[in-house]
């Protein structure tokens, strides 16, 4: 869980920051009307609780620790207006980008995985990245995944069995653009994407009003070359939309 320690640590920062911001600000407006210098301070001190208040709760849901479906949304919302600048900040302390989009990807799952669907299989569309595909296969299977001659040497011919066990959309999609198409065109009511930590994120905030569950793909030969699927994963999220167990 060195990803969550390194989460807790951006926020230590940023509140420290903010602290630091908060003392600065009341020297600068000493000479304002005391109105305006109790609205900073309340608005601040409000910052910082509701700060304080989402690392109780993101802490709490990354040990797996029982918190209400309610708070869990909540607590997304604010991780995700907070997102950007605990990134930056995790930055500017030498924290990868990587480690906090893990943890902003397993909360929206966590959220999600709190909630209960009864979808039907065809309303819920799989993406896939292109760098599932074998890099050297020359058979076209971004627009037709049944176009795989089940080879046995990437997970696109496991895909297309599970399209066929599941009934559900599968597509690979070549970039965020096309994945954005795909979700535009279909419409599901669902989606499943496996992605690297990066298009993940992307994908969970551009696509906020329909549920996306995150699977991290595996990235042996490095990123965008070769990349791997836990299939089981992906079955196991097909089901839990479906309420199969």
């Amino acid at each position: 869980m060195m990803e969550a320690k390194r989460y807790l640590t951006t926020i230590g920062i940023l509140l420290g920051i903010l602290t630091v911001l908060l003392g600065v600000v009341n020297v600068f407006i000493a000479n304002l009307t005391q109105v305006f210098s109790t609205l900073v301070n309340v608005i601040t001190f409000l910052i910082i609780l509701t700060i304080v208040f989402s690392t109780v709760i993101t802490y709490r849901v990354i040990k797996d620790k029982e918190v209400s479906s309610k708070l869990m949304s909540i607590n997304f919302k604010i991780v995700s207006i907070l997102f950007p600048i605990v990134t930056y900040v995790a930055s500017l302390i030498g924290i990868s980008k990587n480690e906090i989009r893990i943890i902003f990807i397993k909360l929206n799952n966590k959220y999600i995985y709190s909630k209960k669907y009864n979808l039907n299989s065809e309303d819920i569309l799989i993406l896939i990245p292109h760098c599932v595909q074998k890099n050297s296969c020359k058979l076209k299977v971004t627009n037709e995944i049944t176009n795989c001659k089940q080879c046995g040497l990437c997970n696109i011919g496991d895909l297309v069995q599970l399209k066929e066990k599941a009934n559900v959309n599968i597509f690979v999609a070549t970039g965020g653009t096309l994945a954005r198409k795909i979700i535009m065109d279909n419409r599901p009511k669902a989606v499943i994407a496996v992605a690297c930590e990066r298009d993940l994120t992307a994908g969970v905030q551009d696509t906020s009003k329909i549920p996306v569950l995150g699977v991290f793909n595996k990235r042996p030969n490095g990123p965008c070359v070769d990349t791997s699927i836990d299939i089981k994963e992906v079955e196991e999220a097909i089901n839990f939309f479906t309420s199969k167990k």
